[in-house]
């Protein structure tokens, strides 16, 4: 009889051992099939990427935006926000494609989020008024610039712009960026941070 009721409370043990193993493993898996969203490439998609300005954009099965074209025809600032709903999901905000600001003709100040890992081509080409750009930067913060970002504008207009890098990106950081816009046509005494 003894032998039978340690067998028994072997059997409980062990069952109750696996259930409590188990619980755990399966309430996480359960929500962590929740929290994370799923991406789908949306090649075209009209968002608010800052107050009362619209864009175009495009995302990748990351979850990453290009900025393709912003329409604010009487904005004289624009801050891009660094996260976007598209199709109901949040999105960062990594990359400003070609032309982002021809349709931003008044704009004088364009503020990136520190998001932006990117400029491309012909970024600002058409934004004929633009006089200081912003890059609100992390420590980790790493921008390419493509050394076209700014075709389309003058030589003059160029030399006037002011860039204006987050303080706390790293000194290693800020300085292959100084290099990328120099290349772009910036002139380096106009590179700051601030």
């Amino acid at each position: 009889m003894v032998r039978k009721i340690k067998k028994g409370l072997a059997c409980a043990l062990v069952a109750a051992l696996a259930f409590t193993c188990a619980a755990p493993v399966t309430a996480s898996a359960a929500s962590s099939a929740t929290t994370a969203p799923e991406y789908t490439n949306v090649k075209n998609a009209n968002v608010t990427v800052a107050k009362g300005v619209k864009a175009s954009v495009s995302t990748d099965s990351k979850g990453k935006v290009t900025v393709k074209s912003v329409t604010a025809k009487k904005a004289k600032s624009i801050t891009v926000a660094s996260k976007v709903k598209v199709k109901g999901k949040n999105c960062t905000v990594t990359t400003i494609g070609a032309k982002a600001f021809a349709k931003a003709p008044k704009a004088t100040k364009v503020t990136l989020p520190s998001t932006i890992t990117k400029i491309s081509a012909k970024a600002f080409s058409g934004a004929k008024k633009v006089k200081t750009i912003v890059i609100k930067a992390g420590k980790k913060s790493k921008v390419k610039v493509d050394k076209n970002a700014f075709k389309g504008l003058s030589k003059k207009q160029k030399s006037k712009i002011v860039v204006k890098v987050g303080k706390s990106m790293s000194k290693k950081n800020f300085n292959a960026l100084k290099k990328a816009l120099k290349a772009a046509g910036i002139s380096t005494k106009n590179i700051k941070r601030g």
